[in-house]
C-alpha cells in the first residue's frame, strides 16, 4: 500500500513538470531594463560614497577606497602604506576600524533600507 502511495505521488510530481511548458514559455520575471540596473547601481554607489564621506576621516576615505579599488583602481597593502608612510600593519588595523565605524553609522541604515526596500 505505502509502494502504491509513493508511485502516485511520484506521478503526480513528474505530470505537474510534465505540464509546466518549455523554457521559452517562462517570461523574465526582471520587469527592469539593464539601464534601470546600471541607474540603480550608480545611485547605491553614491550612497556609499556620502556614508563613507561623513563617516570616516580624510585619510581613512582614502585608505578604505585604495583598499577595496572604489572609483580607482585597487592597491595592495605594501602600496599604501608606502603612499601614506605607514607599516602593512597599520593600514589593515585602519581598514578593520573603517569597516567597523561604517558597519554601525546612521547611514548604513538607509544604504540597508535603499537596497531591502
Amino acid at each position: 500500500m505505502e509502494l502504491f502511495d509513493e508511485e502516485n505521488i511520484h506521478t503526480d510530481y513528474a505530470d505537474q513538470w510534465e505540464n509546466y511548458g518549455t523554457l521559452n514559455d517562462i517570461e523574465d520575471e526582471r520587469s527592469e531594463s539593464l539601464a534601470d540596473s546600471e541607474v540603480e547601481r550608480n545611485e547605491l554607489l553614491h550612497q556609499i560614497f556620502i556614508m563613507i564621506r561623513n563617516t570616516l576621516s580624510r585619510q581613512e576615505s582614502e585608505i578604505l577606497c585604495d583598499y577595496y579599488g572604489l572609483r580607482r583602481k585597487r592597491l595592495s597593502t605594501k602600496k599604501i602604506a608606502e603612499r601614506y608612510s605607514l607599516t602593512e600593519r597599520c593600514v589593515l588595523r585602519i581598514v578593520r576600524e573603517s569597516e567597523r565605524k561604517l558597519q554601525f553609522s546612521d547611514e548604513a541604515i538607509s544604504i540597508w533600507k535603499y537596497i531591502y526596500r
